[in-house]
């Protein structure tokens, strides 16, 4: 288990795309556009259509990569590279991996289904409409320019890739995990009320998950970059959470690309010892 991940800044917000084909009207700049639901879509499915370069701009640091609003299905996988020149992977290539890491709880499965045994759904239509990120951490910083994302998903029953929102960015890592009592949480915004008779009703409205933690143990000089980080991103700058980036299924089932809902007091209750709270919801 590695400790939690905290990423930012966005760099996909300055950034510039090309290769792939995309509908004229969906391209892949909307990648770079903070509203997930104003997203690229590929003209099909074929590889040479799904993939796309990102250029910074200047040199960056960089330590994780995700999709979010993503309709990527049950056999998808994604290879992301890093280079010192456009297409190029000589700073780093993590060959195709699978989007889907998550496993799922057998007792809640039936016993003929393939996913009691294979541990993922196996019915494609269950991925519709999950919130979950395509996630791939870096195993270290890194700084480069470019970078180059290749989706397959050729049997996509969509016939075409789409993604809402891509982050690309460095991040932060404490040398001591949380505290023990973190919370992963769903925040439901349906609204529920009552006839007169008590009979309810509801407006039904999205869940968005949650996490919070305490960073107890950190360093003069982690402190300084929370400080940084809580300047920058206030609340309603992007942070992307990972839980444990050494484990794409819980980065999956719990990550989250989210806002800090409070900026809280980094205390001092040890010599050479900061300490504070974080909030983290999703956007």
């Amino acid at each position: 288990m590695s400790n939690i991940l905290l990423g930012f800044p966005n760099r996909a917000d300055t950034a510039t795309f090309n290769f792939g084909s995309w509908v004229a009207g969906l391209p892949i700049s909307n990648v770079g556009k903070r509203e997930q639901w104003i997203v690229a879509r590929s003209v099909d499915t074929a590889l040479a259509s799904t993939r796309f370069q990102v250029d910074f701009g200047r040199v960056c640091n960089l330590r994780a990569f995700a999709l979010a609003n993503h309709n990527l299905s049950i056999n998808a996988s994604w290879r992301v590279q890093v280079g010192t020149t456009p297409g190029a992977a000589d700073i780093y290539e993590s060959g195709f991996q699978a989007v889907w890491g998550m496993t799922f709880d057998g007792d809640l499965l039936e016993w003929e289904s393939a996913s009691y045994w294979e541990g993922a759904i196996d019915d494609p239509a269950e991925y519709a409409g999950y919130p979950y990120l395509a996630v791939h951490a870096l195993p270290t910083w890194l700084n480069a320019r470019y970078v180059t994302i290749s989706i397959d998903d050729t049997t996509n029953p969509a016939g075409y890739v789409q993604i809402g929102r891509l982050f690309a960015g460095g991040g932060f890592q404490p040398r001591y995990n949380a505290s023990y009592g973190l919370k992963h949480y769903w925040m439901d915004g349906t609204e529920l009320t009552k006839t007169a008779s008590g009979y309810p009703l509801g407006t039904v409205k999205r869940r968005r998950r949650g996490a919070s933690f305490v960073l107890d143990w950190l360093t003069k000089t982690e402190a300084a970059t929370v400080h940084e980080i809580q300047r920058r991103q206030g609340l309603w700058g992007e942070v992307l959470y990972l839980p444990d980036p050494a484990d794409q299924a819980e980065c999956q089932r719990y990550g989250m690309l989210g806002h800090m809902a409070e900026l809280g007091p980094i205390a001092y209750p040890y010599p050479r010892t900061h300490s504070v709270p974080f909030a983290i919801e999703e956007l």
